[in-house]
């Protein structure tokens, strides 16, 4: 896994996971308030200013993590039907 180089980078990819779970959430303006907090950290600029930016970094994205739906786990139901399907599959690949 390569990490990121940016701030900017590693907030875009908390937004993409965060997007997976909820789209509109990932576009909110939450979100671009963590880009604009993020290229602020990126720049060059005093040392209190990035403290500050990146505590309102962190409070934004605590916010935006709070107001995504729960990640869906699979659990022992979901596991089986998809071995389901690719046995179902198979079988009708045989036939074909």
């Amino acid at each position: 896994m390569e990490l990121p180089t940016s701030v900017v980078a590693a907030v875009t990819a908390d937004l993409e996971e965060l997007g997976e779970r909820d789209p509109k959430l990932a576009r909110s303006a939450h979100a671009a308030s963590a880009l604009a907090l993020a290229r602020e950290l990126d720049d060059d600029n005093s040392a209190t200013s990035k403290s500050m930016c990146a505590r309102a970094l962190s409070e934004t994205m605590d916010r935006l993590r709070e107001l995504a739906p729960p990640e869906q786990t699979k659990d022992v139901v979901d596991e089986v039907g998809e071995a389901r399907k690719k046995r179902r599959a198979g079988k009708a690949a045989t036939k074909a």
